[in-house]
This record gives C-alpha cells, sequence and structure tokens, in this order.
C-alpha cells in the first residue's frame, strides 16, 4: 500500500488511505516543494475567498458586481473614458459574449454608453456616462476602504514591493 500511496500522490496529488483508513499526509512532489505548494494552495483559496468578500461588500454597498467595478474602473483611467469593446476584453479577460452582455447591462443601467467607432467601422467604443462617472467615483471611494481593511492593513511597505515584483513577473510570463 505504501508503494501505491506514494505513486498515487505523485500522480495526482490526492491523499491516500492506508489500509486502515487513516489519512496518509498529501505530499506534491518532493518534501522539498512542500512550501512552494502550501503557498500556492494558500494563493488560490485566499485570493478566491478575498474576491469574494470585497465582491459582497461591493454589491451591498453600490450594487455592482465586481466584474463591472473593473469596467467601470478601465473606463474611468482610459483617455476621454472611452476604451473599444476588444480592449475592455483583452484586460478584463472576459469572452466576447461575457463582455457583450455585461456592458449591455451597464448601457441600460445609464452607467456606459456603446457607440461605433469612427476610426474602424467593425469595432465599438464604449464610453463612461456621466452617471458612471458618479457611480464609479463613489463605489470606488468604498472600495478602496474595503482594499485597504482586507489586504492593505494587513501588508508590510517592503512586502508590497516583493509583491508586485512577483505578480508583475508573472503577469508578464502569462499569454494573451
Amino acid at each position: 500500500m505504501r508503494t501505491d500511496a506514494r505513486r498515487i500522490r505523485r500522480s495526482t496529488g490526492v491523499e491516500a488511505r492506508s489500509a486502515e483508513g487513516s489519512p496518509q499526509p498529501v505530499r506534491f512532489g518532493r518534501d522539498a516543494e512542500a512550501l512552494a505548494q502550501q503557498s500556492w494552495r494558500l494563493y488560490i483559496e485566499t485570493s478566491q475567498r478575498l474576491s469574494q468578500v470585497l465582491e459582497a461588500g461591493l454589491r451591498e454597498e453600490s450594487g455592482l458586481v465586481l466584474g463591472d467595478y473593473n469596467v467601470l474602473l478601465l473606463l474611468w483611467e482610459a483617455p476621454r473614458r472611452t476604451l473599444t469593446m476588444s480592449a475592455l476584453a483583452r484586460r478584463l479577460v472576459f469572452s466576447p459574449s461575457r463582455l457583450n452582455y455585461r456592458i449591455r447591462l451597464l448601457e441600460e443601467a445609464g452607467l456606459v454608453r456603446k457607440t461605433g467607432c469612427p476610426d474602424d467601422r467593425r469595432a465599438h467604443n464604449v464610453t463612461l456616462t456621466a452617471q458612471g462617472e458618479e457611480t464609479f467615483v463613489e463605489a470606488a471611494r468604498r472600495q478602496r476602504r474595503h482594499v485597504d481593511e482586507l489586504f492593505l492593513d494587513h501588508v508590510r511597505a517592503e512586502e508590497l514591493t516583493v509583491l508586485h515584483t512577483v505578480f508583475r513577473r508573472i503577469a508578464e510570463a502569462l499569454p494573451d
């Protein structure tokens, strides 16, 4: 059983059980990689929980979901508060159909306006409306408070530099 348990752990990362049913510790790769695996799992679990808590607060206080907030944020930061649909999709990592759906809802709420692109008849521009700007400014103020409380208050200044360096490197290594 011991050899089978090792093989199962190495190939799947799933905990094996002894013949008596007691759990054997999960090991992903060599023992030297334990910290790396624990760090990865902690990152995944914490980032998911953080996103859920941030979204719940955002939804409760402003009625926006995190994806919509990010659309408004990108438009807020863009020149003339306008981006093409393709630029938004790339930055948000949204499929075209998901982005079209979200933009339609934001447009119905009066937060954005979708128009044809004068430079390319195949493209569409999305522009933040005055109501969208007002909604974003209020939501951003609240979101910043939540980010401070849930994230930044728990990170020292020197750790921010490390986090920025690591995540910049990872972001640059990811495919578009």
